[in-house]
């Protein structure tokens, strides 16, 4: 009884396994980005994301090699066609980006576009900033903007109608703020340590940007008191560096000098 109770469940999870390989090769995205290729290439993208929906590691990263191996010998331009419809187009947006392809493919390519001012790219990497991290040493030379902070700045910038890029700005500089104040009342922070007035005029600079996208999304008043307090202790702290008048801790100046 025990050995076909046994039997029993590894075909029913043989059978899911099956069922679930299945559906998964179903759903892939074997479409748009295969048929921009030619042969062998398409075959061997294809056969990549038929490896992703299996998780096996080794053969994922074995054919994640070829396809790219075999890739970056088409010409320039193929490749930045194909690499911009990742930005595109939406039936790709599901594909996992794996490392290598980013490094030697996506972010080359991308960052290219963003140079050009093509749309949407700017935002697609600020999403993908993890990344960019993760490739940072391989690429020496990539600007220093090229966080998801400057990104969506840039996109920004290159469209100043993109409020998908304004909220997630907004949101990402916000918690900033908060975590600029989570010390109090023992000082204002930047960074791990304790701002100078330098940096708190810094602050105060890029407060006012914040509110500058606030009022264009229509979001003042969800961010009042936190842009009350932020202006409020970044001036307050700057000041009791200058001149403590004779507090001995920044608590102790906002106790006795709360018009600071």
């Amino acid at each position: 009884m025990a050995t076909w109770f046994l039997f029993g469940k590894l075909f029913g999870v043989a059978t899911l396994f099956d069922f679930g390989e299945k559906r998964c090769r179903k759903n892939l995205p074997l479409g748009v980005a295969g048929r921009m290729l030619p042969q062998p290439q398409s075959d061997l993208w294809n056969a990549y994301l038929e490896t992703e929906a299996l998780y096996l590691r080794s053969e994922r990263n074995a054919a994640l090699d070829r396809f790219l191996e075999s890739f970056l010998a088409l010409p320039q331009p193929n490749q930045h066609e194909w690499a911009l419809r990742f930005v595109t187009e939406s039936e790709l947006q599901n594909v996992t980006i794996r490392v290598p392809l980013f490094r030697r493919v996506l972010l080359p390519q991308l960052r290219s576009a963003v140079a050009a001012r093509v749309p949407h790219c700017a935002q697609w990497l600020s999403r993908h900033a993890h990344l960019i991290y993760k490739c940072r040493d391989a690429i020496p030379d990539l600007p220093d903007t090229y966080t998801e902070h400057g990104l969506l700045l840039t996109a920004i910038e290159h469209d100043p109608n993109d409020d998908t890029s304004r909220h997630r700005l907004v949101e990402l500089i916000s918690s900033h703020m908060d975590y600029t104040l989570h010390e109090l009342p023992s000082g204002v922070l930047y960074g791990h340590d304790g701002a100078t007035i330098p940096q708190c005029q810094e602050m105060l600079a890029e407060l006012d940007d914040f509110v500058g996208h606030v009022k264009r999304l229509g979001l003042a008043d969800d961010y009042a008191d936190l842009i009350s307090d932020c202006r409020s202790h970044y001036r307050s702290y700057a000041t009791y560096l200058a001149d403590p008048r004779g507090a001995s801790s920044y608590a102790e100046f906002l106790s006795q000098f709360s018009d600071a």
